[in-house]
């Protein structure tokens, strides 16, 4: 650490203050959106998954636990142990629900970023101190003490800048790829989910589609066993949507020799987040392909988890080669059919594949299951035609995530080095520089 820097604990720059238990009994469709554990996303990120509101008319009762922009947050005790989270401006109002703290910096002391950087760097060491005790909490006392490094405040904001500027392009990049897989939801369930170009021809009016896209479109419906879908189209199983579908497997963990000197990614279904799939957490290598149930699979080839609801229905699609445990299958699409297409049309049967799940002894599906799952089939010039039109969507979030990984990496090589002053800021502006940011 630099020489010139102070030491202060936590409790002197920051007031550390608890959530509420709020009752679900008094949640609303809409009103202060409420900040619960599950809503702290990877990398300090905020989601509003599951979100839940309170009334407004309740909310002064609970205006003590308004969150604020550049709050650090802290989920200090359950399963997700240690999870931090970053307040920013678009994430409010909101308020903070149980079993985390907020952590708000002192203004004059501290850069409020930089106490996030530095209490983030110190969250492993924290997290240390509740599983070496009995209880599998911290309490606000456990790190009030916690010191932590404070160089000038024109430093500490230099720090905060080179540090926060990363991470605002890394959340930029993700909102990006939101939209563009919002899009190609959107498109899906139009076309395919509620026929709206049919509706609209059967009805008379327009569809909104170039002349050549509406004449693919056919202007009636007719009965199946999946209800009304729209004449000319068939039900067909998924399988009939694929090449091929194969299940993972895992190479014996008795045999280091599969898992040493290892290159080929080998995912696991808690990797699989509806994206694409960039690399593995474990890697393989050829000896434990040729000696297990592995499969070496191809670049867009989709992997569809099918073990333990509510995992069932989770899928990530390859962007190189690798492979998979036995809770997950692989799926690739004909080409006619395209990836795009195969992999919305999993999306919107995951329901009726995790409802599956939830009946099952395990709560699992099997390889065979998700074969036999019938699905609407357009004709094959519709099918090629969304894939067509969603290809480049899907390229392009392929490159954010790229781009992102790249600048996780940067940030989490610079964050320590910055946080002690090992490394000083006209270096890291520097490194920051080179990456183009």
């Amino acid at each position: 650490m630099s020489s010139e820097w102070r030491r202060l604990p936590l409790g002197e720059v920051a007031e550390l203050s608890g959530g509420f238990a709020f009752k679900s009994s008094d949640y609303a469709p809409s009103g202060r959106f409420v900040l619960r554990t599950l809503n702290i996303g990877g990398d300090a990120t905020i989601n509003r998954d599951d979100a839940v509101y309170m009334p407004d008319d309740l909310y002064p009762e609970y205006a003590k636990f308004e969150l604020e922009e550049s709050d650090t947050l802290f989920v200090m005790v359950g399963a997700t142990l240690g999870k931090v989270g970053f307040v920013r401006r678009d994430n409010l109002p909101a308020l903070l629900n149980q079993n985390m703290w907020r952590i708000r910096a002192d203004p004059k002391v501290i850069d409020p970023r930089f106490l996030h950087y530095s209490f983030r760097h110190n969250v492993e060491r924290i997290v240390s101190w509740a599983s070496g005790s009995a209880r599998g909490f911290l309490r606000r006392d456990d790190c009030r003490n916690l010191e932590l490094p404070l160089p000038a405040m024109p430093e500490q904001k230099a720090i905060a800048h080179i540090l926060g500027t990363l991470d605002d392009k890394i959340e930029l990049n993700r909102k990006t790829n939101e939209t563009l897989e919002a899009i190609a939801k959107a498109l899906f369930k139009s076309w395919f989910v509620d026929f709206d170009p049919v509706r609209a021809k059967a009805e008379g009016r327009p569809t909104g589609l170039p002349a050549e896209m509406s004449e693919l479109f056919p202007d009636s419906y007719e009965e199946s066993e999946l209800g009304e879908i729209p004449r000319g189209w068939k039900v067909r199983d998924v399988n009939d949507l694929c090449e091929w579908i194969s299940s993972g497997g895992t190479p014996s963990r008795a045999r280091k020799d599969f898992w040493e000197n290892a290159s080929i990614p080998w995912f696991k279904t808690g990797e699989l987040h509806d994206a694409s799939l960039l690399d593995s957490t474990e890697k393989v290598n050829d000896l434990a392909l040729s000696n297990s149930s592995c499969k070496l699979w191809d670049s867009g080839t989709i992997l569809f988890a099918i073990y333990a609801s509510p995992t069932v229905g989770r899928l990530g699609v390859l962007t190189s080669q690798g492979t998979s445990n036995q809770a997950a299958a692989g799926l690739m699409a004909k080409k006619e059919v395209g990836i795009p297409f195969l992999r919305r049309t999993l999306l919107f049967s995951r329901d009726i594949l995790q409802n599956i799940a939830v009946g099952a002894a395990q709560q699992n599906i099997n390889v065979q299951i998700l074969k036999d799952h019938k699905v609407v089939r357009p004709p094959e010039e519709i099918t090629s035609l969304y894939s067509g039109l969603i290809q480049d969507h899907d390229n392009q979030q392929v490159v954010l995530a790229r781009s992102s990984k790249y600048l996780t990496d940067l940030r989490d090589t610079l964050l320590p080095k910055l946080i002690s002053g090992e490394l000083r800021v006209p270096d890291a502006e520097a490194l920051v520089a080179e990456a183009g940011i």
